[in-house]
This record gives C-alpha cells, structure tokens and sequence, in this order.
C-alpha cells in the first residue's frame, strides 16, 4: 500500500481509503457482522483511512465504523474522517453535528471533519463555519479539517 501525507503536517494515510457510505444500507441492507468484516479486511490489505457522514444512514454508516475499530482494536492505527452536510453549516450547527457524530462514532476525536457540500440552501458565511471549524479544532475534539464534493471555483 502507498501512503502519502494528509496536507501538510497530518498523518499519513493509505492512498487507497474505505468509504462507508455502503454501510448506511442505501444500497440495500448491509448487516453490521458484514460491515466489521469489509473494515477487517481492508485494515488487512493495509488501508488505513476510513471516511463515513453523518447522513450515510443517518448515522448508521458512522455507528458501524466505530463499532468495527473499537471491536478490532485498531483505533491507533486508522484516520476516521467524516462529514458535516450541507444544510447544517451555521455554527451552532457545525458543532452540535459533531457531537452526534463523536457519540456514534465512540470517538473522543475526529480525524479529518470536512464540509460534505457547499452550504446551497441557505446563505451561510463560509466565515461562521469556519470558526466553527477552527473552534472544533482548538477544543482538541477535530484534528484537521476539510472539504469533500466542492468545485475547484469555491
């Protein structure tokens, strides 16, 4: 497996990661016995990054994964990433999103927490997410941050 850095100071993580949208059961009931095994499997093959969302299932993607790590035992070596989606992007928001995801995932910590879409509903400051951010980060409860799904003119 290669490897590469995470920005500019993360941790190094598998080029090839494991997405758990699947595990939501969108395309059809995924089992968790079946779910731990997929993470098993692909911790063996050397992956190393995890990412799943909050809306995979409604939470039931992020409930697996952490189940899995903790049942495997492999939480030190993993990077979990997940997301927070679009509509929820106003700072209260942003942080009580978290909360839910910390409590499903079994975490003290995210990994990477990334914004999963533009915010197009409503018009949010990109700014008041971003403190949102960066606050999450200095509480120690996220340790890098990021964006999934956006277009390279945002």
């Amino acid at each position: 497996m290669e490897f590469r850095r995470l920005g500019r100071s993360g941790p190094r993580v598998s080029e090839v990661g494991l997405g758990t949208w699947q595990f939501g059961g969108a395309w059809g009931r995924l089992d968790y016995e079946t779910a731990r095994e997929v993470v098993r499997a692909a911790h063996e093959a050397g992956v190393n990054f995890f990412d799943t969302a909050q809306v995979y299932g409604r939470g039931r993607s992020e409930e697996f994964l952490g189940r899995a790590i903790a049942e495997l035992g492999i939480r030190d070596e993993v990077v979990v990433a997940t997301k927070v989606p679009g509509e929820w992007l106003r700072y209260r928001d942003v942080k009580r999103a978290l909360e839910g995801s910390l409590r499903r995932l079994g975490l003290d910590a995210v990994d990477l927490y990334q914004v999963h879409w533009p915010a197009c509903w409503e018009n949010i400051p990109v700014s008041e997410t971003m403190r949102a951010m960066e606050d999450l980060v200095r509480e120690g409860l996220v340790r890098h941050i990021g964006l999934s799904n956006f277009p390279v003119c945002l």
